[in-house]
Formats: C-alpha cells, structure tokens, sequence
C-alpha cells in the first residue's frame, strides 16, 4: 500500500471515530434523559432503512462491474490466445524457410566442391594438351572422363532443386 492512501485511510478513520465521540457528548448534553435519548435515535431508522437499501445497490453495481471486467478480460484472452497462435503459424513457417536455404547451402557447397574439382581436370587436361612438363599425358582420357563425371553430378544436383 502507497505511504499516501495509509495517510488517507489513517485520516478518515480518525476523523470518522471523532464525529462518532462528538456526537455521543452533544446527543448526551441536548438530552439528558435516556428515554429521550431513545426517541431521538428512533427518529433515524428510516434513514437507516434508507441507507442500507443504497449499501445493498452499490453491492449489486459492484457484481455487474465486475461481471463486465471479467466479460472483457476473457475476450482479451482470447484476442491473446489468437495472436499466439498466429505467432506460431509464423515461425513455423520462419522454421521451414531456414530448413530451405540450409539445403540450398549444402547443393551449394557441392556444387563449389564439384566445381573445384572439375577446373582441377580441367586445368590437368589443358597442362596434358599442350605438353607442360611433370604432367601425365596418358592420363588424359581418365581425366576427361572424370570431367564428364563431375559435369553429370553438378547436372544432377541442379535437378534436385
């Protein structure tokens, strides 16, 4: 509870138990007689009446208030309920995105594998052609049909997609 409404409260309670006392010594001092005393006290059973039926209408208007917070509390639930929902439709599919282009990175990677590999065969048939020394010539042949392999794989790889 907040310093200030203990301030309030503390006061209200203070100056309440004081009319309450005032009341008593005043009520006691105009009548001193108790008989008196009595048909004065009778005279405010109307307004007794009269402010218990207004306590017992406040008790009613604060259960429809309630009953109205409690009707827009549930829709915000499920205003809250569907949101998540959508939330989670969205990151499914943010999910199914990623596992997308992680396939697309691995046929990427093979095709960077693939690739290098074949410009390897290719730059070995271009040395054998053209006669550079340390190179194999007779292995030509088994370096084009390497070439043509790797070529066939890349192909196969780009279908995939």
């Amino acid at each position: 509870m907040k310093q200030s409404n203990f301030k309030e409260i503390s006061l209200s309670i203070i100056v309440t138990l004081l009319v309450f006392v005032a009341y008593f010594f005043i009520v006691s001092q105009v009548f001193p007689e108790k008989s008196d005393r009595g048909f004065f006290g009778d005279m405010f059973g109307g307004i007794n009446a009269l402010f218990s039926g207004l306590a017992f209408l406040g008790v009613i208007y604060a259960v429809v208030l309630q009953r109205d917070e409690l009707r827009l509390q549930r829709e915000e639930l499920k205003l809250s309920r569907e949101e998540l929902k959508k939330s989670v439709e969205v990151q499914q599919k943010s999910e199914e995105a990623l596992r997308n282009q992680i396939k697309s990175m691995e046929k990427t990677a093979k095709l960077n594998g693939l690739s290098s590999i074949l410009q390897y065969h290719s730059s070995s048939i271009v040395a054998a052609t053209t006669g550079i020394r340390g190179v194999d010539t007779t292995g030509r042949d088994q370096h084009r049909r390497a070439a043509e392999e790797i070529k066939q794989k890349i192909e196969d790889t780009i279908k995939d997609e």
